[in-house]
């Protein structure tokens, strides 16, 4: 299906395989024509990836049959990504368009915790202006994202501006992102002060799964069951005591760093999961925008066509998620202003378009306004910022969200507000349908929506047109508002359901539907949250 051309991208190849990869396709270099290099040009399979980047990926060593001497230090390899580096930037700068098509540079910071083997990816972006020389990748670094804002920190000075986006956290075996130092020492003041300065953002969705929440770890919310990584899109289970490896665990997920974050900025003054939303894809093909369910050709090796039936995990994977920022207009500088300052959405790889604000004197019909924007933001703040201290004349926060659909594709079900609060020191959280489709309104006693009786066809994959909306919005006050307790909210946009690509490509193909995956999605879209502190006591 066409869908429009991207405003924005940035290519984030893994910093620990750019020399790898360089003199794999140099005929010129002696390891041209090993067998290794010669089986990655001849097109990727499992076998050879795992030979050239299993090693930096999963250990703190390259190939040797293509680097030379185990010296990581002084390797041709780290050689060769240093002369590639500024050839990132030459092609990011070439393709930029400013008012048309932004790109930025980028790379991914590819660090795994050796012992589990946890995600602890970085995408790492930069504005544009002085960037600097090449300072090692992963492994130089030795799989420290600590290593990682220092280097930032020291090197990115001047007209430089970056920041760093961890993703993929819910395969991140308990580490990426708990509440300590990623090497599992306790967060030092420094520490504390750099994550939260480099990482204003963090990737909710994207090619190998939904990083939201997962019911049952932490929360009961039954539309957390949503492209959860691995069997086939079903998840992981929850770890047992003392299980780390192969098992979801909490501190993967995203809601629940944000209810930690709030626990850490009680005890320390800082909080370093204060995150904003995007989505991404990591399809590892660089086709940014190819999030259609429809015509999804696949990702990585596991899917190589449109009518070929995935191996292995690849029926797991999804098309993956979509970055939105609210800018001024669409240039590096303002759309990187955005994303620092998390006026940003993601999206499950739907053109769904949200907008969250919050104030203490909203007016109660300001979603109903043509003027919707231009007083939300006189009156209140944006959707990745926090609320000011609450006037004595205020009772609880007001929120006005909107949200339009994507032109090409199903209705919108309903809108819902995500809380979560400390009480006592310990989080909660809590799940408020705000505004329902269809002539619907929430109950008041579950604040939730009933069903609006959408369905597919699963045997041609049309959908319901008649049910939902294409628009949607609400001006909500949090009933529940404990004034003296650290608070956020954020906004989620539930779609009416649509097949998942891997119906569609049953239904192409004739190969049949698979048994281990669900047969539709509820395709979806989240704000930045908007956050509340209390008066220091």
């Amino acid at each position: 299906m066409w869908a429009p051309p991207l405003d924005f991208m940035a290519v984030t190849d893994h910093d620990a395989w750019l020399g790898e990869t360089q003199i794999c396709d140099d005929p010129e270099d002696p390891a041209h024509d090993t067998p290794i290099c010669r089986a990655l040009r001849a097109g990727i399979s499992t076998a050879a990836f795992m030979e050239i980047h299993g090693p930096g990926t999963y250990e703190l060593r390259r190939s040797a049959e293509i680097c030379g001497g185990p010296d990581v230090a002084d390797d041709r390899c780290a050689e060769r990504a240093r002369h590639l580096w500024p050839r990132v930037q030459q092609h990011a700068d070439a393709f930029y368009e400013p008012g048309r098509f932004t790109t930025f540079t980028a790379y991914e910071f590819s660090a795994r915790d050796i012992a589990t083997q946890g995600n602890l990816h970085r995408n790492v972006i930069f504005e544009g202006k002085d960037i600097p020389p090449w300072g090692g990748s992963t492994i130089e670094m030795r799989h420290s994202a600590e290593r990682l804002w220092e280097w930032l920190e020291e090197a990115c000075t001047g007209e430089c501006k970056v920041l760093a986006i961890p993703h993929n956290s819910n395969q991140g075996m308990g580490v990426a992102l708990a509440p300590m130092n990623t090497d599992g020492t306790p967060f030092t003041a420094a520490t504390l002060t750099r994550r939260a300065r480099t990482e204003p953002l963090i990737e909710i969705h994207q090619v190998k799964g939904n990083s939201e929440c997962a019911t049952g770890l932490l929360t009961s919310d039954e539309d957390c069951n949503f492209e959860l990584t691995s069997q086939g899109g079903r998840g992981l289970p929850p770890c047992g005591p003392g299980e780390s490896e192969n098992c979801a665990h909490p501190s993967n997920y995203v809601r629940n760093a944000l209810k930690t974050g709030l626990a850490l900025e009680a005890q320390h003054g800082i909080n370093p999961f204060k995150f904003g939303f995007i989505g991404s894809t990591d399809d590892h093909r660089s086709a940014g925008g190819s999030t259609d369910e429809s015509d999804w050709p696949g990702a990585f090796f596991g899917t190589v066509g449109l009518n070929v039936r995935p191996v292995g995990d690849a029926e797991g994977n999804n098309p993956g998620g979509l970055a939105g920022v609210w800018a001024e207009e669409n240039t590096r500088e303002s759309i990187f202003a955005a994303l620092r300052r998390r006026e940003t959405f993601g999206t499950s790889g739907t053109r769904i378009r949200v907008r969250m604000f919050a104030g203490w004197h909203l007016p109660d019909n300001l979603h109903a306004r043509r003027t919707l924007v231009e007083d939300a933001y006189r009156a209140g703040v944006p959707m990745g910022a926090d609320l000011p201290p609450k006037p004595r004349s205020a009772t609880a926060p007001r929120l006005v969200v909107w949200a339009t659909k994507d032109p090409n594709d199903a209705n919108l079900q309903r809108i819902q507000i995500v809380k979560g609060w400390t009480v006592g020191g310990e989080t909660r959280e809590r799940v408020y349908d705000v505004v329902c489709s269809d002539g619907r309104t929430p109950n008041p006693g579950t604040h939730r929506c009933a069903g609006n009786g959408a369905s597919v066809n699963l045997g041609t994959c049309s959908f319901s047109t008649d049910r939902g909306a294409a628009e949607l919005s609400t001006t909500w006050t949090d009933p529940d508002f404990m004034p003296a307790e650290r608070a956020f909210y954020y906004a989620r946009v539930l779609q009416n359901p649509t097949c998942r690509w891997t119906t569609h490509l049953a239904l192409r193909s004739d190969y049949g539907a698979s048994p281990s995956v669900a047969p539709v999605v509820r395709e979806r879209a989240w704000t930045s949250p908007i956050w509340y502190t209390p008066p220091a006591p």
